[in-house]
């Protein structure tokens, strides 16, 4: 990855960081790029500080490739600046163990994985995904770049490797433990620079009767509720059915079932299978892929509306808020992620919001990322007067406002600004 990295064309260095443009599809190599949506430029949306110091922003974009239909950002930061204070760990995350769980089950009974399998989970961040398929009889193991969360895992009896996944890691686990029956890349197939070269070592680790699982966010279902936010720059990539499928088979993988589901807004779960072609393909890897043709995912006014429809809601709400500090009054945010910061500065809503609350116990008594909020536990909230919460991790806004409904009798009121403005 750093060697794929290294050698683009352009190379910016920026302090201790590194950011490049990509002037061609990273996937078919076309030079057929259009801008898609441009969103205000950021820092590095994870890296909320003990202590707050300077943090340089990069230009935050997205670009459609008019030959593949592959939707991505073209500047791109060094995975290794991204991963090097990582603080996101899966098991914050609601509902998000439960949706394993099932994951995990389901895949073991669709496929007749025998116990004992080896499974191999690639950016498998605190092993929430291996303790799923561990409680159901599998070895497990994993592949994590982060070192906290690597070390999470590992203490918690989850074994992980902790490293960026290339062909040596895929070399290394073999010799140690065979080929894996299943391996699966969770949340972070979006996450990958060089995502040819990743997939080929997949398929090098991955046994002939093996499946390889990926989930990742859809943007074809995000864009449905106008969620922009989860656009940032560990995201290097935007899948769509159509793209992944060719991309897998430039990787000697086929793509035989394709399923919708819940998590992160609106995901996508994609079953791949070596080229020996021993398991049917569902209908439903064609049915989607005709989907994304009739939603317009190929054609570039698709995006510039989406762009307008955010910025209308933009607008709204900086509205609202300006009059509720022309009052003198508090705005609480409640949210400190990744996706939190992306919206903090499209929607340039820092001026108002007085200080942050999240559940992530490693977020507290830290500052966001650029504008250095302080971020406090959500008990905070109860220490406050009536005053009005704007629900940054607004994706999350039906468990947030049933955990604090006593708020709301309080006087409290909540700011919800997407998927549409509203207030409670």
């Amino acid at each position: 990855m750093k060697k794929h990295f290294q050698n683009q064309r352009k190379v910016t260095s920026f302090q201790t960081l590194q950011y490049r443009y990509d002037q061609n599809c990273r996937l078919c190599g076309s030079e057929r790029i259009s801008s898609a949506l441009k969103l205000q430029d950021t820092p590095l949306e994870d890296q909320f500080l003990k202590v707050p110091t300077f943090q340089p922003t990069f230009p935050l974009e997205l670009a459609l490739c008019e030959n593949c239909g592959y939707l991505h950002l073209p500047y791109i930061i060094s995975p290794e600046a991204s991963y090097s204070d990582y603080m996101y760990v899966s098991g914050v995350t609601v509902g998000l163990r439960n949706h394993y769980d099932a994951y995990a089950e389901e895949i073991v009974t669709n496929y007749n994985i025998p116990k004992g399998s080896l499974i191999v989970d690639l950016g498998s961040n605190d092993g929430s995904m291996l303790a799923s398929f561990k409680r159901i009889g599998m070895q497990v193991q994993g592949v994590e770049p982060a070192t906290a969360t690597a070390k999470l895992a590992n203490d918690n009896g989850l074994q992980t490797i902790n490293d960026f996944f290339t062909d040596n890691v895929a070399t290394q686990i073999i010799q140690e433990y065979g080929m894996a029956q299943v391996v699966t890349a969770n949340y972070v197939y979006a996450n990958i620079d060089d995502v040819i070269s990743f997939t080929k070592a997949v398929v090098k680790l991955l046994s002939p009767s093996g499946i390889f699982v990926v989930e990742t966010g859809y943007h074809p279902e995000q864009m449905n509720i106008n969620m922009f936010d989860y656009i940032y720059h560990e995201h290097f990539s935007y899948f769509t059915v159509e793209v992944l499928k060719n991309l897998f088979s430039k990787c000697s993988l086929e793509l035989i079932r394709a399923t919708k589901t819940t998590p992160k807004g609106g995901s996508i779960q994609l079953v791949c299978q070596p080229s020996e072609k021993q398991k049917t393909v569902a209908d439903s890897v064609e049915k989607l892929i005709s989907d994304e043709y009739r939603l317009g995912m190929r054609n570039i006014e698709t995006y510039h509306h989406f762009g307008k429809k955010i910025q209308n809601i933009k607008n709204n709400l900086l509205d609202f808020l300006k009059n509720i500090k022309s009052k003198g009054e508090k705005i609480i945010g409640f949210g400190a992620s990744h996706s939190t910061t992306t919206l903090m500065y499209h929607f340039e809503l820092a001026p108002y919001l007085d200080f942050l609350v999240d559940d992530n116990q490693l977020k507290h008594g830290t500052f966001s990322p650029g504008h250095h909020i302080p971020v406090h536990p959500s008990s905070r909230l109860y220490e406050e007067n009536p005053a009005h919460v704007l629900v940054l991790a607004w994706q999350h806004q039906k468990t947030i406002l049933e955990k604090h409904s006593s708020l709301i009798k309080k006087g409290f009121k909540f700011i919800l600004p997407l998927p549409e403005f509203r207030i409670v």
